[in-house]
């Protein structure tokens, strides 16, 4: 077999064990609909809620924060320091490895006044006691989805997961 045949796909497994139904599929939702108003109302600390306590954070510029406190310090700063936006989160793909275990491919669009741009992300969630938790993030920035320009200095990402 040459290096560019694959495997017959009997003897490939699959990440997730199903798709996740209708209700997790609502309660996931609801999770990104919260960080939405989250960060349209700046609030770092209702953005940081849901996250656990030993989350990973991965910026589309390739900053780590490592632990909650580290990347609320953050969103704290970032948020403070930026302007007006609506952000989105669209769910691209959303599969359970186990009935407690999501993982959940994001496209997020932000939009202020002057600019526009996405970054589309992996998220990691787990549940606990009837509650979605995020434990892992990593993004990255949607290349050419920037529009406009912002007026004068460098604009200050309103979203946790640009930079």
């Amino acid at each position: 077999m040459s290096s560019h045949e694959h495997a017959p796909s009997i003897a490939r497994p699959t990440a997730g064990i199903s798709d996740a139904d209708t209700a997790t599929t609502v309660e996931i939702q609801a999770l990104f609909r919260t960080l939405e108003s989250a960060l349209e109302a700046k609030d770092a600390a209702a953005f940081d809620q849901p996250f656990t306590e030993d989350v990973v954070f991965i910026t589309p510029a390739g900053a780590i924060f490592r632990g909650w406190d580290e990347m609320h310090s953050y969103h704290r700063k970032v948020l403070g320091d930026s302007p007006d936006a609506r952000a989105h989160f669209e769910l691209l793909a959303l599969r359970l490895l186990t009935p407690e275990h999501a993982v959940v491919n994001v496209e997020q669009t932000l939009h202020t006044a002057e600019f526009s741009i996405a970054n589309r992300g992996t998220w990691v969630l787990l549940e606990r006691n009837g509650s979605w938790w995020v434990c892992s993030v990593h993004n990255t920035n949607v290349a050419g989805s920037a529009e406009g320009r912002p007026t004068g200095r460098r604009p200050r990402p309103v979203d946790s997961s640009t930079e």
